[in-house]
């Protein structure tokens, strides 16, 4: 159920207005406890007959169900999901019809409050499909491309790609985040990833439209030299998490990653600068923030080995 304090978010959002500084919960980077280990029932084994690694969560905003990608490969990455059962993840699938295909990614899926589900998919010239997920069966109707946002684009002669990645969806369905990244190219494929910013889009009267402008302003304070990406933003739209990868970790062939957390007190507003998220560190490679749906645990995935596992931290009370 949505408390009254959800209600007067979500409308200072939709009709321009501002809220106090508190309306974030005046919650900050420190009050996260230690990262536990979330585990997922009846997982399939993978490579090295170890169970798939679980990668890029999103929890469903009722808390009923985990949709996560995983692939033995980089660019091998195909769509699962599980569901809460008696307090535990249950492993259900892959994601279906038709979504996953050999030698493609499809991943970093996110979903709004109606069900009307978003993943990333390089098979596509925009990077990125939507669709309907119907939970009795655990496909998706409707497939499309999301051809609002940017296009792929190479430029040959710096052997570059420029394309889309690490979509979030808003809980009412009207604003659509993405990372626009650049990645090196050798022989026309992409191998290392060199710059990615969060930028956004947004529904109004039926129809999608991307402002860069606009998008830029907004996350003026998120981007930096470094590359930012998979957003995920509350319920009320002040509060966002999002990966940074240091790029200078890239050139020492050790990435290097944190969750950052910024907030605003309006929708209409840019975000804050930026925090860490202290309890999850950044001496490794950690991702792909997800909340919960009560927003007080946040989900990510951490490369343990040679897999990725996911992991959750919780907000401590004051």
């Amino acid at each position: 159920m949505i408390s009254r304090r959800h209600v007067a978010l979500l409308l200072a959002c939709t009709l321009g207005g501002t809220v106090a500084p508190a309306a974030a919960g005046g919650r900050d980077g420190d009050h996260f406890s230690l990262p536990v280990p979330v585990g997922i029932t009846g997982l399939p084994a993978g490579a090295g007959g170890q169970p798939i690694s679980t990668e890029e969560p999103f929890v469903s905003r009722d808390g009923r169900y985990l949709f996560f990608n995983s692939g033995h490969l980089e660019g091998n990455k195909d769509l699962h999901y599980a569901a809460r059962e008696a307090g535990h993840w249950v492993y259900r699938g892959e994601i279906g019809p038709s979504v996953n295909t050999p030698g493609g990614v499809q991943g970093n899926p996110t979903m709004d409050a109606d069900g009307n589900f978003y993943f990333i998919d390089t098979t596509v010239s925009h990077m990125a499909r939507g669709g309907r997920f119907r939970p009795d069966s655990g496909t998706l109707e409707g497939l499309h491309e999301l051809d609002f946002l940017p296009d792929r684009r190479i430029r040959p002669f710096r052997r570059l790609l420029a394309g889309n990645m690490g979509v979030e969806v808003s809980a009412d369905g009207n604003t659509l985040y993405f990372s626009r990244a650049t990645w090196k190219l050798n022989r026309m494929a992409p191998v290392r990833i060199v710059a990615s910013d969060i930028l956004l889009a947004r529904r109004g009267h039926g129809r999608w439209t991307f402002d860069e402008a606009q998008a830029r302003r907004l996350l003026q304070h998120v981007n930096s030299d470094d590359l930012e990406y998979a957003a995920c933003i509350s319920r009320d739209g002040l509060e966002l998490f999002f990966t940074r990868l240091y790029g200078a970790s890239l050139g020492e062939g050790r990435p290097r990653s944190a969750i950052l957390r910024a907030v605003r007190p309006s929708c209409q507003v840019p975000f804050g600068r930026p925090v860490e998220v202290r309890s999850i560190g950044h001496d490794g490679f950690v991702e792909a923030p997800t909340l919960g749906p009560d927003e007080q645990d946040l989900y990510f995935h951490r490369k343990v080995g040679r897999k990725f596992r996911l992991f959750r931290v919780s907000r401590r009370p004051r």
